[in-house]
């Protein structure tokens, strides 16, 4: 009976896997061959190559490539420290700042984009990089967590003690103690960042900024097989970058958590 219960088990939990990856990989499969196929039922490379032809297209590829650094910078810059702080000093606090995190979620990005526009400073309404905090904000729920989650693993208290007792700035507790132990976290936070800025629409369109999805969109209703052909494209760059931030992650794994031991 229990072997019986283990195969169901077995079973259940392999059709689970099978059907998560082909909702996954079934929507890919169907775009390449629609943007790849011939109208004689051959395929071709032509629509990527009439996708790159478009300057507009690989302008805003590379603006929005930019714009994606800048936010993850920005991000954890400001958020790295703050959650460390909130770990130290104020641990009763990170509830309150948790739900606080959450309200991106809650307000349609369309009402964050139009409150956005109307209370930037002047000059920020010039350029494009009033994306990055824009971003910034549309992130927060996801990168707090991913950094929440990995100063949780380990006993930072102890290490800012440790710290502490031997003389070490607020600065070297940071960036030499802290962020070696919480790699996994900020690595998370950024590949989380690059997918949310490379999909985004609502605040580009709203600001009127020619980024990646907004030019994409438009160049669709021109020339869908370029369109669809840079989508897959841009999906298997995002691929790749999560394999290479995966990599980056394992190499780094053998930093000594000194908070768990």
């Amino acid at each position: 009976m229990a072997k019986l219960k283990a195969l169901l088990r077995n079973s259940f939990l392999f059709l689970a896997l099978v059907i998560g990856v082909l909702f996954f990989l079934l929507p890919i499969y169907a775009s390449t061959i629609f943007a790849l196929q011939d109208v004689d039922g051959g395929y071709s490379l032509d629509p990527i190559g009439r996708a790159f032809e478009n300057e507009e297209i690989v302008s805003s590829l590379l603006l929005t490539l930019r714009i994606s650094i800048f936010t993850v910078i920005l991000t954890l810059l400001v958020l790295v420290p703050t959650v460390a702080w909130l770990h130290i000093v104020v641990p009763r606090a990170r509830k309150l700042v948790e739900f606080l995190s959450l309200l991106p979620l809650v307000v349609p990005p369309i009402v964050q984009g139009v409150g956005f526009l109307y209370s930037m400073p002047s000059f920020l309404k010039s350029t494009p990089y009033a994306l990055v905090f824009a971003y910034m904000i549309l992130a927060l729920p996801f990168t707090y967590r991913s950094l929440d989650a990995a100063f949780s693993a380990i006993d930072t208290r102890t290490l800012y003690e440790a710290s502490l007792t031997l003389g070490a700035r607020w600065r070297t507790l940071v960036f030499k103690i802290l962020i070696p132990n919480v790699r996994t976290g900020i690595f998370a936070a950024t590949f989380l960042i690059l997918a949310l800025v490379l999909g985004e629409f609502a605040y580009a369109s709203l600001l009127l900024w020619d980024t990646f999805p907004t030019v994409l969109a438009v160049a669709g209703m021109g020339d869908a097989s370029a369109a669809v052909a840079l989508s897959v494209l841009s999906l298997l760059g995002v691929w790749l970058a999560l394999n290479i931030i995966n990599l980056l992650n394992k190499s780094n794994r053998s930093v000594v958590n000194v908070g768990v031991r």
